[in-house]
């Protein structure tokens, strides 16, 4: 039982004022609690998120027995002086305020406007006057108590490059209201020695341990007494911005979103927040979390499922003041990426059936999820590792040579042929001894999937590893290889090219940057990081982080030479591509004739195929496919964009070649491509046709 649903809450508009309904399971004990209201009790406070000097009416619906005279305690946590749960303070700090029946049989309290300042913390909560026991929440409630969080709304933030450098690094810069809530904010309420010592203090409760807890806020919807810690492997103290880890309490998960405001299918228990600082010593400093963020969309796009991800905006409030004359000081703390967690919830939010899943580390399986009806023992991973790695020893290729059907009986090949080739295409090669990566076992397909993980030191040559991984063994004999390379070269047609490629890395780059001519999020963020003090102290690591490091350390580069480095890399590793497809000769790939001739009469867009060999063709296959023209009159920039791997029409013909396209469903303006594709009955298809590309009218 929990003061919060497994579903998100509900918003109800009420008189002209928003209600947050929470709604829980209180069954009746020591007759408390109406037999009549057994079922559920509804509490709200309007408004959800008070503004400054704004009364608070508190109301809890008929069900509540008043023979337990039920009185409202709250407790008001100013900000700088945050209580956690495990303070005595907590227990101690409460005031009484009286309920009153209303003529329906509902309760209500008014917390008078004097208590809501900007900022502040009011937790609330029902207890019997008669017994002293909570009645609301109830006692198997994770949180205990309800909460709201008073703001009056992000200010604007003012800083600089260099606050002590010289010239234009020193001119101090305002970021608007507006343009610091282009992304969803997320506050975290919490004690400054606690902060600091998460963060900047390795050792004390170990590596996967919370020992803090603090109050986390999104949309006005607070999650009280969250856990949170450091997250990340060796480095996780080196970069002085660091990375958080949230455990949620079970039945109040996180009901986020992505950056279009699309609500994930699932709720998530844990949040990873990227600190989006790469390590110095790769040169990178300044990509803010666009490494990661690409290579997760492009796993996930090649069909090798991955975390989603979606950029924030973190505020961390630990001090009275939000916005203080030091600009490393306040409630901004800049730009984060958080991360999905690969756990069940996963699972769900990516349609694939319930399975177990293990996160593995030195090829040793850690378990993350069980699912549900089935032991909660890992001997199948173990003894998927041990046959993988029987004979090569770790780190080296499998063996299993002659096993071809095990490979095929055992592995989701198809997955794993899209996750090899985004792991070439953006050089993700930290995956040797046996890291970075989780095992997925669909029980329903009895089948083995790798789930990429940890992408940071990716899209360049020199960055760490070797590429070798459990699976790799085997992408050097056929079938395998030959199957790898015909999903490689498909890729390589629909999604892993410069012009694809291009247009996916300004999608993501106008989440966080405006342009050079403009400021942007990722200009705050690099005044917050880039000098701040902690980048010179003794809780970094130098080397891995130093001042001044952002944009190659150059003070005037600002963030447009990420964008730009990322496509220039991605031309220049199309040679390395190339050579991963030598020895694959596929068919001639047949030629779209056009322009493209609309029958208007039919609805229907008619095409015909020109064929290199029409002797030797087999059946051809068709696609249609949006592409996002950024350009288009008809561009929507708060709208995902589409990419041509995502077929919207997929349909296959004899050697007749001509095909008649639908058009009904097609968005007018919107911009669309065709290929066609020889498929023989043996060997290979050809390579996907150049496009026929159209707007749709």
């Amino acid at each position: 039982m929990h003061s919060r649903p497994t579903f998100a809450p509900k918003v109800i508009p009420s008189g002209g004022a928003v209600a947050l309904w929470l709604r829980f399971f209180v069954w009746g004990a020591l007759g408390l609690i109406s037999a009549q209201a057994a079922d559920k009790i509804r509490v709200r406070h309007e408004p959800l998120q008070p503004r400054s000097g704004q009364a608070v009416r508190i109301t809890v619906d008929p069900g509540l027995s008043a023979a337990s005279e039920p009185v409202l305690e709250y407790q008001v946590v100013t900000p700088g002086k945050y209580v956690a749960k495990a303070d005595k303070r907590f227990e101690r700090d409460w005031v009484a305020a009286a309920l009153v029946v209303t003529d329906g049989g509902a309760f209500t309290a008014e917390l008078p406007a004097t208590l809501q300042q900007n900022r502040n913390l009011i937790r609330y909560r029902i207890r019997s006057a008669q017994t002293k026991e909570r009645l609301l929440p109830p006692k198997d409630d994770a949180p205990g108590n309800f909460a709201y969080f008073v703001y009056d709304g992000v200010p604007a933030w003012r800083g600089a490059v260099n606050p002590k450098g010289d010239g234009a690094a020193r001119e101090v810069k305002t970021f608007s209201p507006s343009l610091l809530t282009n992304l969803a904010v997320y506050h975290l309420l919490a004690a400054a020695p606690a902060v600091e010592e998460v963060m900047w203090k390795p050792g004390g409760d170990g590596r996967h341990a919370y020992g803090h807890t603090g109050t986390f806020v999104y949309e006005g919807i607070v999650y009280d007494h969250v856990q949170f810690r450091a997250r990340g492997g060796s480095w996780r103290h080196s970069m002085g911005k660091n990375m958080w880890k949230f455990n949620f309490n079970a039945g109040d998960r996180l009901a986020a979103k992505d950056f279009y405001g699309r609500p994930y299918a699932s709720k998530w228990d844990k949040l990873n927040l990227g600190a989006c600082i790469q390590q110095g010593d790769y040169q990178r400093r300044g990509e803010q979390g666009m490494f990661e963020a690409l290579t997760f969309r492009l796993f996930n796009l090649a069909g090798a499922d991955a975390p989603r991800t979606h950029w924030v905006h973190l505020r961390v409030v630990t001090d009275a003041e939000e916005t203080p004359a030091n600009q490393y000081r306040g409630d901004f703390w800049g730009l984060y990426l958080a991360v999905e967690e690969i756990d069940g919830d996963f699972l769900k939010e990516h349609g694939l059936p319930d399975g177990n899943v293990y996160k593995i580390e030195g090829f040793q399986p850690q378990p993350q999820h069980f699912a549900k009806g089935t032991p909660a023992k890992d001997n199948d991973a173990r003894e998927f590792l041990a046959a993988l790695l029987r004979g090569g020893g770790r780190g080296r290729i499998p063996s299993l040579r002659g096993a071809e059907s095990w490979w095929s009986d055992t592995v989701d090949l198809a997955r794993y042929y899209g996750y090899r080739s985004v792991v070439e295409a953006v050089h993700h090669y930290d995956i040797g001894g046996g890291k970075n990566y989780f095992f997925y076992h669909n029980l329903t397909a009895k089948r083995w999937q790798v789930v990429p993980w940890d992408v940071d030191l990716t899209w360049g040559d020199h960055m760490f590893g070797d590429g070798r991984e459990p699976f790799s063994g085997i992408l050097s004999r056929n079938p395998f290889r030959e199957a790898y390379q015909q999903r490689l070269a498909e890729l390589r047609d629909l999604l892993l090219n410069p012009d694809q490629l291009g247009r996916l890395i300004d999608e993501h780059a106008a989440m966080i940057w405006n342009g050079d001519a403009k400021l942007s999020l990722a200009d705050a963020d690099r005044a917050k990081w880039d000098y701040h003090p902690i980048m010179s102290s003794g809780a970094v690591m130098s080397g891995k982080s130093d001042p001044g490091l952002f944009y190659f350390g150059k003070t005037a580069n600002r963030f447009g030479v990420m964008p730009a480095l990322m496509k220039d890399y991605v031309q220049r590793r199309q040679r390395h591509l190339d050579r991963l497809l030598v020895g694959y000769t596929p068919s001639p790939a047949p030629q779209l004739t056009g322009p493209p001739e609309v029958a208007l009469a039919t609805g229907k867009l008619a095409l015909a195929a020109k064929l290199a060999d029409p002797a030797g063709a087999g059946k051809l296959q068709w696609r249609l496919a949006e592409v996002t023209d950024s350009k288009s009159p008809a561009f929507q920039p708060k709208q995902p964009w589409r990419y041509e791997v995502e077929a919207v029409w997929q349909a296959e013909t004899a050697t007749e070649p001509r095909v008649e396209i639908p058009l009904a469903g097609l968005a007018a303006g919107h911009t669309y491509r065709v290929r066609v594709r020889n498929a023989l009955a043996q060997g290979p298809a050809s390579r996907w046709s150049a496009p026929v590309e159209f707007v749709a009218k």
